[in-house]
């Protein structure tokens, strides 16, 4: 792939999130007992996949959708916790919710501004006819 440790981070990680994605939908398909529930978090899971792949090759669309999927993380997390504030409502925040919804999306963020600073873009090539 390449040689820098952080693009190779970022890899693992967009990995890791992607099957514990799936490892939920798993989770919700059996609660929910419906296979309805499979479409999103399988979407989710192949994007997560190919951001995986590019980011690797440090690509930087891939770097740019990384941190915009993360930043969508964060705020989704925060809008959840907000919302399971009223008495009606009960958000139960967890170990391993705090970790991947929080600890996974910002280390993500960090890792990609680093590989976009590291890597600034080139101008392209004109070829002479």
């Amino acid at each position: 792939m390449t040689d820098s440790p952080c693009a190779e981070l970022a890899r693992l990680l967009l990995l890791m999130t992607a099957g514990l994605t799936l490892l939920a939908m798993l989770g919700e398909i059996v609660l929910m007992g419906s296979l309805i529930y499979a479409a999103v978090p399988v979407i989710k899971a192949i994007l997560l996949m190919v951001l995986a792949r590019k980011v690797s090759l440090l690509r930087r669309w891939a770097m740019v959708t990384t941190i915009v999927l993360a930043s969508m993380s964060l705020a989704g997390f925060t809008i959840s916790s907000l919302i399971g504030l009223l008495p009606q409502l009960d958000h139960t925040v967890t170990l391993t919710g705090l970790i991947t919804e929080i600890a996974l999306p910002t280390t993500l963020i960090v890792l990609s501004a680093r590989l976009l600073a590291a890597n600034p873009r080139r101008p392209k090539v004109q070829v002479a006819q």
